[in-house]
């Protein structure tokens, strides 16, 4: 048997229509459309045979989309499957010039785009396909008259079948290369630690243009042949809904803490219940005992994950509440098919308990950026490792504690200070809804720390208190100069504190603050 064999890439849908035609594969929620995998494969087969013929698609070439998320996003992917094109979902709440700087480096065939956001591509000179009714659009058309008559050529784990842009937290965005390869781990990993199945359900609600909805929330339910629900958007009181009804019947539910924590200050949370959830997903930042215990005493135990656009499925905390309860604060114990270090800059191991910058090998890391061959050698070591950018450290237990940021840490009196320790102190004041604390310039230290606030509805916190908190539990050097209550903070689609566009706020704030001291 020749190795092409072995490492051929099949068509999941496809075979999905042949043995579970009527199985139920995908809901839209904003529109009530529901589709068999018969529906769906022929749709995925129609468009992808639209595309082909009426814009010259081909394998290797980038169909971009610039939608809100809907079915549709998942109909596209599967679409460039069928061909061998890379979909590339791309942020639609970016200006129009940060925009069109992606779209020229991503250089697609055609994109596709809702009537909404069309002005945001004046001046882009690609096809644009339209979308906007489910019911009457250039993308509807472009089905309703195209055949059913696309088959997958040969593909290969290594072929690439998606370019997704990071979000840009710490910068300019850049193009992470998505292989069959890398996604099939991810299905692994989903069925190993998320015991994912053919009657598995799971709710979409996060922008289809990150990592964590699109690949970990969405695309292994139709490996198995379970079923995707999609919402439009994040909507607190619709998803607590939906999680509670029996006849929906979620069985896996994927969020940041931010949605969590909207849900919990919910009046609904308090008679809320669960019956089908197997599984509750929580990642991009820790989560805090009052959290994981308020939800907890509803039979949910939020299992905290670890990851990134960039390396998917990196470690995971435990199913069992007893055990979850002792791994707060941590991310867990690596996944299986990964490698996990703590290392110095220069790739060697740190100790036990010490910490250096966590890096990831293996399977489920991205083989690099999209056009971009410094970033790319700038990020591995040469024997494969890649680096993650953050601060952590390992536990006796094995378990990881990610400390922070790397890009975040600042420097006050020569010490280095991570904000994640300083945000966990606080996030136990139950005033405190959100916190984020950044580093700013100050005349003697250097750098010191400033904690922004946002309050619980009703909450009262003044800086005294915060200050005294942070005083039993931090040395003394962690601990903020300065307290500011504000109405929000910036976050990403993702639910991430945006802290450069907090740094950057700041940064003149500061010398008022601290100009006599």
């Amino acid at each position: 048997m020749t190795s092409a064999l072995l490492d051929r890439v099949y068509d999941w849908l496809a075979y999905h229509a042949r043995t579970n035609p009527e199985r139920l594969a995908l809901v839209d929620l904003a529109t009530d459309r529901s589709f068999t995998y018969q529906v769906l494969n022929d749709r995925a087969t129609r468009l992808a045979s639209g595309l082909a013929r009426s814009f010259g698609v081909a394998k290797g070439d980038r169909v971009a989309t610039v939608t809100q998320n809907s079915s549709d996003m998942f109909e596209a992917l599967f679409a460039c499957w069928k061909l061998g094109a890379i979909f590339t979902p791309l942020n639609w709440r970016l200006h129009a010039k940060e925009l069109g700087h992606v779209i020229s480096h991503a250089d697609p065939r055609v994109i596709l785009c809702d009537e909404t956001f069309v002005d945001r591509l004046e001046g882009v000179s690609v096809p644009i396909i339209t979308r906007g009714s489910p019911y009457q659009s250039d993308y509807e058309t472009l089905i309703a008259e195209s055949a059913a008559d696309i088959v997958m050529p040969d593909l290969s784990y290594d072929d690439v079948h998606s370019v997704l842009y990071t979000s840009g937290t710490t910068g300019k965005p850049k193009g992470a290369v998505y292989t069959h390869r890398v996604t099939m781990n991810t299905v692994i990993s989903a069925a190993t630690h998320a015991g994912l199945d053919r009657d598995s359900r799971t709710l979409v609600f996060s922008p289809l243009f990150h990592a964590a909805p699109l690949y970990a929330g969405g695309v292994p339910l139709f490996h198995f042949g379970g079923t995707v629900f999609v919402m439009p958007g994040w909507d607190a009181e619709a998803c607590l809904t939906y999680i509670s009804d029996p006849q929906m019947a979620i069985t896996h539910f994927n969020g940041v803490p931010t949605n969590f924590i909207m849900m919990q200050e919910l009046p609904a949370f308090e008679s809320a219940t669960f019956p089908t959830v197997k599984m509750f997903g929580i990642g991009s930042a820790p989560i805090s005992t009052d959290l994981l215990e308020r939800w907890q005493a509803k039979g949910a135990i939020l299992t905290q994950s670890y990851g990134m656009t960039e390396a998917f499925s990196v470690t995971l905390t435990s199913l069992d509440p007893v055990e979850a309860r002792k791994q707060v604060g941590t991310a867990g114990r690596p996944m299986l098919h990964v490698d996990v270090r703590v290392a110095d800059s220069k790739g060697v191991a740190k100790p036990v308990g010490q910490v250096g910058e966590i890096h990831v090998r293996g399977p489920g890391v991205i083989p690099g950026y999209y056009k971009e061959p410094e970033l790319t050698e700038a990020a591995f070591f040469e024997d494969g490792w890649f680096r993650t950018g953050d601060a952590g450290r390992f536990n006796a237990d094995g378990t990881l504690t990610v400390v922070d940021r790397i890009k975040d840490m600042f420097i006050s009196g020569g010490e280095n200070v991570y904000p994640s320790e300083i945000e966990d102190v606080l996030a136990e004041l139950d005033e405190i809804s959100q916190v984020a604390v950044i580093g700013v310039p100050h005349p003697k230290w250097g750098e010191v720390g400033l904690a922004l606030i946002v309050l619980r509805s009703g909450a009262t916190l003044n800086e005294r208190q915060v200050l005294d908190a942070c005083d039993q539990k931090l040395a003394r050097y962690k601990v903020p100069k300065s307290v500011q209550f504000v109405e929000s903070l910036p976050l990403s689609p993702q639910g991430k504190v945006l802290k450069r566009e907090l740094r950057e706020s700041y940064q003149e704030m500061s010398k008022e603050l601290f100009e006599n001291d």
